[in-house]
């Protein structure tokens, strides 16, 4: 079995079977259903944008200027933030990340440390906006899955991005100091499309 699944002899093979090859040789298995030209993406596309919408909805009522896909390059280190915005009473920028499910984790939290880094200083040069507190959130669909993953990484959210739904949205309508968490959005509270 493992030798017809290394030389892509598939037919015929259930996806248990698959799974427990992968599992074996310590990887996960990934299937990627396509539907006519790419359909899924266009859904996943649908569901990140309404919840972009959802946030930049938040924002602007709490009284942040908002702008979307706030790119940045800065000696190569390339890359752009779904959500930057500025709260001007109280100088604090805000880098919100949005996404539909969790895929790979070091890998946010990586870009999440990037922008960090940089993304002050560029919001200061280009727009004048010069921080005393920068925040940090990630907004995702409170989906079974994203769940899951969070509590069965709890203790590296606790110290990267411990701050929840509630306790976020009070401290958007009043922002004091840093802040950094997870808010999960009911897929119930957002329409996509």
């Amino acid at each position: 079995m493992y030798s017809r699944a290394e030389r892509g002899w598939l037919a015929g093979m259930t996806i248990g079977s698959l799974d427990r090859i992968a599992e074996a040789l310590g990887a996960s298995l990934s299937i990627d259903i396509r539907y006519r030209g790419g359909l899924g993406d266009r859904l996943v596309d649908a569901g990140h944008a309404a919840l972009v919408e959802l946030v930049v909805g938040v924002l602007r009522k709490a009284g942040w200027l908002v702008e979307l896909e706030f790119g940045f390059n800065v000696f190569g280190e390339r890359g752009s933030v779904d959500i930057l915005a500025w709260h001007a009473s109280t100088r604090t920028l805000l880098i919100v990340e949005v996404k539909s499910r969790f895929t790979d984790l070091q890998a946010m939290l990586l870009s999440l440390a990037r922008k960090l880094r940089l993304v002050p200083e560029v919001a200061r040069q280009e727009r004048g906006w010069d921080a005393l507190a920068v925040a940090r959130v990630v907004v995702a669909y409170g989906t079974h899955e994203n769940r899951s993953i969070l509590a069965a990484h709890s203790s590296s959210f606790a110290v990267a991005l411990p701050e929840r739904a509630v306790a976020i949205r009070r401290w958007l309508r009043t922002p004091t100091g840093d802040l950094a968490g997870i808010w999960l959005v009911s897929q119930g509270a957002v329409h996509p499309g």
